[in-house]
């Protein structure tokens, strides 16, 4: 008997509104893949790589705030402060969280979520922009944006940097 397949879409919450994340697609996949080996591969046993994985960024002042980004980093310090049971589910933003852009992603829905990834913590969040071949990345000195050709690298993660190219090798 064949199994129906769900297709409903995870929710995230920005400040208690509700956005479904978009349905997942090739090209997003390779990039979500890329850019995990990548971070995975740099970041050398400072902590966990993981995508889709759940934060809950919750201040007293403002509603509840869901986010799962594709792709995160948490360093082992921030996570060693944490049960396991916290773990699954952080209070806190990850250090490193990474967006791909899909075609139906409002721009200011994904600039909500890259400030506020950096208001609950974060160090560095990145949006890529397939069709544009572009890494857009903000941090708290700044916004900046790497092409095929250049290399990332961010003050304040100074041990994760890349050929942009590498990204969008495999597209």
């Amino acid at each position: 008997m064949r199994q129906a397949i769900s297709r409903e879409p995870e929710l995230e919450l920005l400040a208690g509104r509700a956005l479904a994340k978009m349905s997942p697609s090739r090209t997003h996949g390779v990039i979500q893949l890329a850019v995990g080996t990548l971070l995975l591969a740099r970041s050398r046993g400072r902590g966990c790589v993981a995508t889709e994985w759940r934060f809950a960024l919750n201040a007293d002042d403002d509603p509840r705030t869901s986010l799962i980004p594709d792709v995160a980093f948490v360093s082992n310090e921030r996570l060693a402060l944490l049960d396991a049971e916290a773990r699954e589910e952080p209070p806190f933003a990850p250090d490193i969280a990474v967006e791909v852009r899909s075609p139906g992603d409002r721009i200011a829905d994904v600039e909500w979520k890259m400030r506020a990834y950096l208001a609950f913590g974060g160090l560095l969040a990145l949006d890529i922009v397939p069709n544009e071949r572009i890494v857009r990345a903000y941090s708290h000195a700044a916004l900046a944006v790497f092409a095929r050709g250049e290399r990332f690298a961010c003050a304040e993660v100074p041990w994760f940097t890349f050929d942009v190219a590498e990204v969008f090798a495999n597209l």
